[in-house]
């Protein structure tokens, strides 16, 4: 007779394995649901100055970010890139110069496409010195408004010219140069004659934000805030778009190449998340299609742009992009926008894991004046915009009446 074989699991052994199974669960839905922990960002009152306070920072950090506008045209991106140098020439040696010396501080420039930032770093066991600080800080803001060209500003504007002109040779660099060129058109003057006007304008005090991250720095912020009055100075040079007329450029290659592009309103927008998704759910659209594409999206100060660059066996030099744009319309999906969303929230979760990354939206945050929750209200915010308003704002891109194109056919 076989011999009887005992269960390979009692009743008591499986309650405890559901009782695991069961916990572990709970704990991995809390450890989802969990909020994640943002900086939190502080502005003050009337004034262009935010900061985020951290007592264990190794360091101080000021942070100056002076208004260029949008360098879209040409012409805007080289005098961005003159200011810049004009900058780093103008504050050249003020690190070894008391107050700064005394302070350890350190600077540093660098340019954007809407702007320019000036960083001053101080080691964290000075951030109590207020008075110095501020001292530190008159001196800069005194050094930058004291404007002084040198002799040598045509022939640096020469050399930035020709750097230019060099990395205009590729195809699609060419095609976007020209869009951005009919988006801004020319000034009516050289840009070298407004440069002085663009100079102070950039730098006026009043035109300026700060934003402060460190140890004790909401009452240095306070300190601070009366060197920078809030005001509603503007870049001076504005320049005004060309006619939307389709455009045709001289031959350089054996492929043919089109662009499609539209301005766009600016960071500043309320509907900005809209057009975020919209963006992405076009990307995706946008890797169906047969011919080779690439999307450019700037959304920047006051203003933006989005250019579709095409090429491929599909695309001549008399292609109508008509047709192309309303397969793109007609393939739109809940599926796809739903898709760009999820992948949009996953990236920024992903992102913001880190507090380095977080503390890298500071400047975006005050620069664009977003809201100081911005952070911690973007999964919502993200979640209330609807699918039918990026079907709205993908039709207004699609169907805008303004919309430039420009043909680079083959040889």
């Amino acid at each position: 007779m076989p011999e009887a074989k005992s269960p390979l699991f009692n009743r008591t052994y499986l309650k405890v394995i559901v009782w695991i199974v069961a916990i572990a669960i709970v704990l991995l839905t809390a450890g989802q649901n969990r909020s994640r922990d943002f900086i939190s960002i502080q502005k003050l009152a009337e004034s262009p100055v935010y900061y985020v306070s951290q007592d264990k920072a190794p360091y101080l950090q000021l942070r100056f970010l002076l208004r260029t506008g949008a360098a879209i045209n040409g012409d805007q991106q080289l005098l961005q890139q003159l200011l810049l140098q004009q900058l780093q020439q103008q504050l050249a040696g003020l690190a070894t110069q008391p107050p700064f010396s005394q302070l350890g501080a350190k600077l540093a420039s660098e340019a954007s496409d809407d702007r320019i930032t000036i960083a001053v770093t101080l080691p964290a066991d000075r951030s109590g010195e207020h008075a110095a600080i501020a001292e530190m800080t008159t001196t800069l803001l005194q050094q930058l408004s004291n404007y002084q060209p040198g002799d040598d500003l045509e022939k640096r504007w020469e050399r930035l010219e020709a750097e230019q002109y060099l990395n205009l040779k590729d195809p699609e660099s060419r095609l976007l140069n020209r869009f951005r060129n009919l988006l801004n058109g020319p000034l009516s003057v050289h840009p070298l004659q407004r440069f002085a006007d663009f100079y102070r304008s950039s730098t006026s005090a009043g035109a300026m934000t700060l934003t402060l991250q460190g140890p004790d720095v909401a009452a240095l912020a306070e300190t601070l805030a009366p060197l920078l009055k809030e005001s509603n100075i503007t870049p001076s040079l504005t320049p005004t778009p060309l006619t939307p007329t389709p455009v045709q450029l001289e031959p350089v290659s054996n492929q043919t190449y089109k662009l499609w592009g539209i301005a766009l309103p600016g960071r500043q927008q309320q509907d900005f998340l809209s057009e975020l998704l919209a963006v992405r759910t076009l990307q995706q659209l946008l890797q169906q299609h047969q011919a080779t594409s690439r999307l450019i999206w700037k959304s920047l100060d006051k203003q933006g742009y989005l250019a579709m660059i095409l090429q491929g066996p599909g695309i001549k030099a008399d292609t109508d992009l008509t047709a192309l744009l309303e397969s793109l319309q007609a393939q739109l999906s809940d599926e796809l926008i739903d898709k760009a969303r999820t992948t949009l929230q996953t990236n920024f979760d992903t992102l913001m894991e880190q507090t380095d990354s977080q503390l890298g939206m500071l400047d975006t945050i005050a620069f664009y004046q977003l809201p100081t929750d911005y952070l911690n209200s973007f999964d919502t915010r993200l979640r209330q915009t609807s699918n039918s308003q990026v079907r709205q704002t993908i039709s207004s891109f699609l169907n805008n009446p303004g919309r430039y194109q420009i043909t680079l056919p083959a040889y």
